[in-house]
């Protein structure tokens, strides 16, 4: 019977944190390991090997072994690869690894910008380093770090640039679907995203024939008249939950996209409604 402190019985668990620069040829394996063991490429190069088939790796990928699993790998000899590892397990694992690449693949390739990747990488090292230097932390501190790193590597393959522009246009439309009610700007989807800003104005009108301040100001005044038809809330209340910095800006905008005021088609969608509704016998 396990103990009720086993780590395993734990949603998730973070074991350990390294980081090394490689020599020349430097390998590890074939071997195993007991528990999860994910690999980040900072710089350099290297392969990782699985069940007889070879993946090359450069900064900005990463690898993932798994509890049990027969692998190897090896630092590139011209430009050997420097990495950090996490070691982790849990009942959950399973689950979260389902959101992200590591579900299809044991690798996860790069589609952002390698520069930005890495340094969010970089950050991401620089605070499990300063974790294990505390002596008061937080084992949920550990587990939250490597929820970010897992989050940066979506569950979507990328085959072609098509591919990867349908990314970037579902993340942007992703982000404003969660964000709208808040005062963002667009150059904060693409930071989001880690494209320039004029990239993902050229990915919406190519894909959505509008720019992406339209979309957005189209979601906002589509979450506003959902309101208005199901909800009492005054029409104030209601441009601020959707994002507008104030009611005058929001019915300007609502009567240029709907060609009526918000109050006109709060008392149109009532009369609809009411129309809908059979009489009684």
């Amino acid at each position: 019977m396990p103990k009720q402190n086993d780590h395993t019985l734990k949603p998730l668990a973070v074991y350990f944190y390294g980081r090394e620069k490689c020599a020349s040829g430097h390998s590890y394996g074939p071997g195993i390991r007991p528990h999860y063991l994910i690999h980040v490429v900072l710089k350099g190069k290297g392969i990782f090997r699985q069940n007889d088939r070879d993946y090359a790796l450069s900064a900005g990928d990463a690898f993932l072994i798994r509890p049990m699993e027969t692998t190897y790998y090896e630092a590139d000899t011209l430009d050997p690869w420097e990495y950090m590892w996490i070691g982790f397990d849990g009942t959950e694992v399973t689950a979260i690894l389902g959101e992200t690449y590591f579900d299809k693949s044991p690798v996860c390739y790069t589609v952002k910008d390698i520069e930005w990747m890495t340094g969010i990488y970089e950050q991401i090292s620089r605070r499990m380093r300063e974790y294990y230097t505390q002596t008061d932390r937080s084992a949920l501190t550990a587990c939250g770090v490597l929820l970010e790193l897992l989050g940066m590597m979506g569950s979507h393959p990328v085959k072609s640039k098509k591919d990867l522009t349908q990314i970037y246009l579902e993340m942007a439309k992703e982000y404003m679907k969660n964000n709208y009610s808040y005062d963002i700007h667009i150059s904060d989807i693409a930071v989001f995203i880690g494209i320039d800003r004029t990239y993902l104005y050229r990915i919406f009108m190519d894909q959505e024939q509008i720019s992406p301040k339209g979309y957005l100001q189209q979601l906002r005044i589509r979450a506003a008249s959902n309101m208005l038809r199901s909800t009492e809330h005054s029409v104030t209340e209601i441009a601020y939950s959707c994002g507008f910095k104030d009611a005058s800006a929001f019915c300007r905008q609502f009567r240029g996209l709907t060609g009526m005021t918000p109050s006109a088609f709060r008392r149109f969608s009532a009369l609809e409604e009411a129309d809908a509704v059979p009489s009684g016998r």
